[in-house]
């Protein structure tokens, strides 16, 4: 896929993310127009321990999988195409939101409804990465923001340049590109508590400089919010530790905060032109 390591490398962060001591995993929301390739992307990461790939989610659904999730055998949902949740009656939708907010927030602790009531001996969370196309997300911003997803989630939007669509074209003129290229994401011996990892505190000013005051000034611009960027702080943070984790590190490096930096540039809704970073493909995931 042209040009999208960027992407990969924070959907790896974001599962890796799940695997650190103490902290929260990180969740993303790709945002694109049809035919950019995520759910290309998104299946191609399908192949992870740890992870629920679904083509559609509903509060029932959820429910059925928090046993699993208390019990670390999911770690990291995947949906390619929030549309399916988001096309219901407005009223589903809102509970659903309300559910996954929780979820990938603070946890659940009990379920009830009409006909169901199950209490868990802790709070039971996960992390979530979901895709939507541009102009569904421009129909369903006011929905994902009022329902306070949109301040729980980190956005990666982009578009192609001219350049890099006519190289797409010509991969399928030419038949190439055709077959998926899975990608493990390699932690290492973790344990079910995870790995800690520590990060020195000038690579935390360095992060609340240089990544999150630019995202927050973007993302208030985008959505006519006032945020401080609390959260936002924590979850680059939680990333950077991530790509430590990754490379076998137990501390944060500046290479773990340069790769956020960069990444950065489409960590917004203003859907700029992706690009590799001058270094290619620094990947550390293993494409089988």
């Amino acid at each position: 896929m042209i040009r999208v390591q960027p992407l990969r490398d924070l959907i790896a962060m974001s599962l890796a993310s799940a695997y650190l001591k103490n902290e929260r995993s990180v969740s993303v929301l790709i945002i694109a127009k049809p035919e950019s390739g995520k759910t290309t992307i998104l299946t191609s990461f399908a192949v992870n321990n740890g992870v629920a790939y679904l083509s559609d989610i509903t509060y029932s659904g959820i429910v059925n999988l928090l046993s699993d999730i208390q019990d670390g055998k999911i770690r990291t949902i995947l949906m390619p195409d929030m549309l399916k949740a988001l096309g219901r009656k407005e009223a589903t939708v809102e509970n659903l939101i309300t559910l996954l907010n929780a979820l990938i927030e603070e946890g659940i602790k009990t379920i009830a409804t009409y006909n169901y009531y199950k209490e868990f001996n802790t709070f039971v969370r996960c992390n979530m990465i979901a895709a939507i196309t541009s102009t569904d997300w421009f129909l369903r911003k006011a929905t994902l923001g009022s329902t306070g997803f949109l301040s729980r989630v980190i956005p990666f939007s982009y578009n192609y340049s001219y350049e890099d669509v006519e190289a797409i074209f010509r991969e399928i003129i030419e038949g190439k590109g055709n077959d998926i290229v899975f990608e493990k994401v390699k932690v290492g011996r973790v344990g079910k508590a995870g790995k800690e990892i520590t990060l020195p505190v000038e690579l935390g000013e360095r992060i609340k400089e240089n990544v999150v005051k630019k995202i927050v000034e973007r993302v208030n611009r985008s959505l006519g919010l006032d945020i401080y960027g609390f959260r936002l702080q924590k979850n680059i943070q939680t990333l950077a530790k991530a790509s430590a984790l990754l490379r076998g590190d137990d501390t944060v490096r500046e290479e773990d905060v340069k790769k956020l930096e960069y990444i950065s540039e489409w960590i917004n809704f203003d859907f700029n032109i992706i690009k590799e970073s001058e270094g290619g493909d620094n990947s550390v995931n293993e494409r089988v």
